[in-house]
């Protein structure tokens, strides 16, 4: 078993991903029958909410087993599952793989011991119109959002590794992709705290072109532009966008 900081012990180079999201700890155990071996890993995450978040980062382009009792995007190789607050991944990296079969058994018996836990509609944030299927993601801070973009160094958008943002990619009028960021904070004043701290952190490649007091607009080194939009207790951020709209 692995806790905490333990985990850097099991994971070369990604286990600050989980510790961001609220990693607990992890369970890890090889079946094996003589001839093929199957490792189970079972992280148990703080919530369910923290346990999408890794399987969306990790899941890459959603193909799930149908006969698995629970949401995963599966290959042969790996299961990666989805159940509550366990994220579940099953290698088959034997010299002789185990069938499909043997691993979709182990799978299910794994999940008829964990309990079922809905999270919370985090994603429902999102707008439903024109949104890319499979892009949403869950930021809950710096290492999440790196692979996607870069405003600041550190918690440049005051998560404090308690607040969970939404984020996907969207599809505009004139054919091209950019992505979309909502950021949820308990009330308007740590909003328009987090906003101010922002323009102030801003990372120097982005450049302003507007500036107002409910946000700013900006254009980065690739010439995509950007907007960041307060209202009420959410920031609104778009970036990647082929222009201002």
């Amino acid at each position: 078993m692995f806790i905490s900081q333990d985990l850097f012990n099991h994971i070369d180079g990604g286990a600050e991903l989980f510790l961001e999201f609220g990693f607990v700890r992890l369970l890890v155990q090889a079946y094996g029958d003589g001839s093929s071996e199957l490792t189970a890993a079972v992280y148990e995450m703080e919530s369910a909410a923290a346990a999408l978040g890794i399987y969306l980062m990790k899941m890459g382009k959603e193909t799930p087993f149908s006969e698995i009792a629970a949401r995963n995007s599966s290959e042969d190789a790996q299961l990666t599952i989805l159940k509550g607050r366990y994220f579940i991944q099953i290698d088959n990296f034997g010299d002789k793989p185990a069938p499909r079969g043997t691993t979709v058994s182990l799978a299910n018996a794994l999940l008829a011991r964990l309990p079922e836990e809905t999270p919370a509609p985090i994603l429902d944030r999102l707008p439903p119109e024109n949104r890319v299927a499979g892009s949403e993601r869950l930021i809950r801070g710096p290492y999440g959002f790196q692979p996607y973009f870069t405003f600041g160094e550190g918690d440049i958008l005051q998560l404090s590794g308690k607040i969970y943002a939404a984020l996907a990619e969207y599809a505009a009028a004139d054919g091209s992709k950019f992505n979309r960021l909502i950021v949820p904070y308990p009330d308007p004043a740590t909003a328009s705290a987090a906003l101010e701290y922002l323009r102030l952190n801003l990372d120097p490649y982005l450049k302003v072109v507007e500036t107002n007091p409910a946000g700013f607009s900006f254009i980065d080194f690739q010439k995509k532009y950007g907007t960041v939009v307060l209202a009420g207790n959410v920031l609104d951020i778009r970036f990647k966008m082929s222009a201002l709209r």
